[in-house]
């Protein structure tokens, strides 16, 4: 766990937020925790007078840590906190859009989540757990003859794929945008395919154990949405921020 501390204000208000390596939504390269979500979240608190600490886990026990109170908010949440009494931001980015990822030259035809059977998958930690029953069935049944698998670590997804060591991977486009830019071996200028197969865009909230701290962020929010800010941060960490259209197959070389 690394502990990485940005104080926002001369005030007297501090709150931790639990934060995990999610680029370019959250980015903790060891000498500071930036992206876009981890951006929204500091202008929003700053301007209402907050000092945060933001603390870094591992993806899949961010929830934990939030849940046995380590920390005061978690960000990149769905409201699935149902054994315990929390609250919910309002939606920080509604820019998530998930998809599958494969190397075109393997001539998949992925136009629905039941064209994922039995091929090798790798995708996001607790990604079972976010896209529906169908979804869940396939992976739980891939899993039992070793065709799928989940990980925290993203880049590693994109480079199997990549290597042609697994047919697809399963991840907000963005982060494949991400780590492909970044990829510095050859393969990364194969030919791959994004498949929209899991629905329009969707957000993530925060989720605070203070609902006073809540509204605040809340407040802070709409104020930097109307002062530009908001907007500043997209433009600064989101290749594809404004895109709202079907995605289509595309060559790597022209991302």
């Amino acid at each position: 766990m690394c502990w990485h501390a940005i104080v926002l204000s001369a005030d007297n208000k501090t709150i931790s937020v639990g934060v995990a390596h999610f680029p370019p939504y959250s980015i903790d390269d060891l000498d500071e925790i930036t992206g876009a979500e981890v951006d929204i979240v500091k202008e929003s608190l700053a301007i209402m007078g907050y000092q945060v600490n933001f603390v870094s886990y591992p993806y899949g026990r961010l929830p934990i840590a939030f849940s046995t109170r380590e920390v005061d908010c978690t960000i990149v949440t769905q409201k699935n906190f149902s054994e315990i009494s929390v609250y919910y931001s309002d939606i920080v980015l509604p820019e998530y859009q998930t998809v599958a990822v494969h190397l075109k030259k393997n001539n998949f035809d992925i136009n629905s989540i039941n064209d994922l059977k039995a091929k090798s998958i790798i995708a996001h930690q607790r990604a079972h757990l976010f896209y529906g029953e169908e979804y869940k069935s396939i992976a739980d049944k891939n899993k039992d003859t070793g065709l799928y698998q989940e990980t925290a670590r993203q880049e590693t997804q994109v480079r199997m794929m990549f290597l042609g060591r697994i047919d697809v991977i399963v991840l907000a486009h963005e982060i494949f945008l991400y780590f492909q830019e970044r990829a510095d071996y050859q393969q990364k200028n194969r030919d791959y395919q994004v498949s929209k197969i899991f629905g329009d865009k969707f957000g993530f909230y925060n989720a605070f154990w203070d609902q006073a701290v809540r509204d605040d962020f809340n407040v802070g929010l709409e104020k930097i949405k109307v002062n530009g800010t908001y907007q500043a941060i997209l433009e600064r960490h989101l290749k594809n921020y404004s895109t709202t259209d079907v995605l289509q197959t595309v060559p790597a070389s022209s991302q």
